[in-house]
């Protein structure tokens, strides 16, 4: 039972996913959507707890807390999960590699030290073999899967990964989120990519203006104060229709009573950009690199024509750019994820809608 006020449900959301996977339509889906965006906390205050009561077995990982050896952790999560009271050290064969084995109540994270590198690698197959076998019903939810493309994981797993979900898909259904576009195109989009055209892509639906009534109710049950539900709606789509930056906001008005709207806003936007470490990223960038991001940002479309590298090659003080250095500097941004390229009409895109937001405010 979700005891956050806070929380805006959308059960009709989660209902609707479990049915698709209820009636066989689909075995996996995608999420996308920047962070901030509610993903994390659909999947564990909107779909976990529905999906247990209708007898799904629920097991929640994040990839983006997860370290270069990702992939281990999540193998070690899967075999706490596979049964909470430590039977694992009964097992033989393939989990003879196992060190210890630590968990915490409710099956939702539970460590186990790993020996052997084939368990992170081809070993994930065994487990959810193991899995299906044991369980009927489970549901894995893969929090910023987009880490898996990032070069720190082993090919091995994650190919034996997409194996064993492809073989057991009656029995093991999927929810992949993702907030990196880009990241996400290189894992289900490409043709060489892993775990191409697995599932269904979905944007992740915005909040409507239920979302800031819902906040402006809570507001006034627990502090007494009027919030105007318009002006909420309104700073809401002023700060990107970010959730948890509305969210924030309301709940820094409840503890201030002196605090407006707008002041609480203009502090939590300013705070934000400098937590995100925008300007860090930026720096982080050479001058070539700098002026492309200039230039998808202002949605040019021509980024290798005469034009466009004339224009560039003046701004850097030099006679004349190549077409191979604009393209090396284009893949180093989408390496660091702060670029993508659509798959269908070509061109590029910022992938971090905030980001954007921050150069158009601070570059542009």
């Amino acid at each position: 039972m979700n005891t956050d006020l806070w929380h805006y449900s959308r059960k009709p959301l989660a209902e609707q996913v479990l049915g698709m996977f209820d009636s066989g339509l689909s075995s996996a889906l995608t999420f996308f959507a920047p962070r901030r965006m509610g993903k994390t906390e659909f999947l564990r205050k909107d779909i976990a707890p529905l999906a247990e009561s209708k007898g799904w077995r629920v097991l929640y990982f994040s990839f983006l807390d997860a370290d270069e050896t990702g992939s281990g952790e999540f193998v070690s999560s899967l075999i706490g999960f596979m049964d909470g009271k430590g039977v694992v050290a009964k097992a033989k064969g393939m989990f003879r590699a196992i060190g210890k084995v630590s968990g915490e109540a409710g099956g939702f994270k539970a460590g186990v030290e790993l020996n052997d590198k084939a368990l992170q690698d081809g070993g994930v197959k065994d487990v959810i073999d193991r899995l299906a076998k044991k369980h009927k019903r489970v549901l894995l939810l893969l929090d910023e899967v987009q880490a898996l493309a990032q070069g720190t994981h082993n090919v091995t797993f994650v190919a034996a990964l997409r194996t064993a979900l492809d073989m057991h898909k009656d029995q093991v259904k999927v929810i992949f989120t993702g907030s990196s576009r880009e990241g996400l195109r290189r894992m289900f989009s490409e043709a060489k990519a892993p775990f191409f055209h697995f599932g269904q892509n979905l944007p992740f639906p915005e909040f409507d203006s239920g979302f800031t009534d819902h906040l402006a109710e809570v507001f006034q049950a627990t502090t007494k104060r009027r919030l105007d539900r318009e002006d909420l709606w309104l700073a809401f789509k002023e700060m990107q229709r970010v959730p948890q930056l509305v969210r924030s906001l309301v709940e820094r008005m409840a503890l201030n009573p002196g605090l407006s709207l707008e002041e609480a806003k203009h502090q939590l936007v300013t705070e934000v950009t400098e937590a995100r470490l925008y300007a860090d990223a930026w720096n982080a960038c050479t001058a070539l690199e700098q002026l492309l991001l200039i230039e998808i940002a202002a949605h040019a479309t021509q980024m290798y024509g005469n034009e466009t590298r004339t224009r560039l090659a003046a701004s850097l003080g030099v006679s004349e750019l190549h077409v191979s250095a604009v393209q090396s500097a284009l893949r180093t941004l989408q390496k660091k994820e702060l670029v993508g390229r659509h798959p269908d009409r070509g061109g590029y895109f910022l992938d971090d809608p905030n980001f954007k937001a921050w150069m158009l405010q601070e570059k542009i």
